[in-house]
């Protein structure tokens, strides 16, 4: 902690008591402000006046409180980020097609959504609006934590093998590693290899220029 947080030589032992103590009176425990600190150091240099100040914002935003305690024990960095960046980030997921309602149900679901860059969250969102599963991650967002490239490339296998991702069996693209490693008998590496994401992209882009130009 003090290697992310030098400055926490600098604070006294009553300042790091009081703040664990208000932490608690906002309704964690103490064994969940341990955990939170140990995460992000330097919570212990906000004021408590600023983390209800973000707990109020996020309220005002959609959240209820219960709901942003259970947030900020999953992701504490939420109350390093700006509100005004909180916002922007729910505005850009509406832009991609979900209504507001649905981004906070997500975001509840998923907390570190905060913390993917738009663009990320955005590839994925395409991809799974074509093969048409992304009205599904409205209650299942975790998966929006799997990286693109595999999504592509375990889409691909499963095309290939004539087995089609639909409602009912679309955790297929999202079971664990040995998992499917077990179940197809090949490794990451060689489906990441076999069905390359960037020339798909690539491929997209180029008929997109073709029928532009035609």
């Amino acid at each position: 902690m003090t290697k992310a947080l030098p400055s926490l030589f600098g604070l006294s032992i009553e300042n790091i008591k009081q703040k664990i103590e208000d932490m608690i009176t906002i309704g964690y425990t103490e064994a969940e402000v341990i955990k939170m600190t140990k995460a992000l150091p330097s919570l212990f240099g906000y004021s408590i006046e600023n983390i209800k100040q973000k707990i109020n914002d996020m309220i005002a935003l959609g959240y209820t409180k219960i709901e942003v305690i259970e947030m900020t024990k999953v992701l504490p960095s939420l109350f390093s980020y700006s509100i005004e960046n909180i916002k922007q980030k729910v505005e850009d997921m509406i832009t991609l097609g979900y209504t507001k309602v649905e981004v906070i149900k997500m975001t509840k679901t998923l907390p570190p959504l905060f913390g993917l860059n738009i663009e990320n969250i955005k590839q994925k969102i395409e991809f799974y609006k074509l093969i048409d599963i992304d009205r599904l991650l409205i209650n299942d967002a975790k998966r929006l934590m799997q990286s693109i490239e595999l999504s592509y490339a375990r889409y691909k296998f499963y095309e290939s093998r004539g087995i089609e991702i639909s409602d009912e069996n679309y955790r297929k693209l999202f079971i664990g590693q040995k998992q499917f490693e077990n179940a197809y008998g090949i490794g990451k590496k060689e489906l990441l290899e076999m069905y390359d994401y960037d020339e798909f992209i690539k491929q997209s882009q180029n008929q997109k220029l073709k029928i532009y130009n035609s």
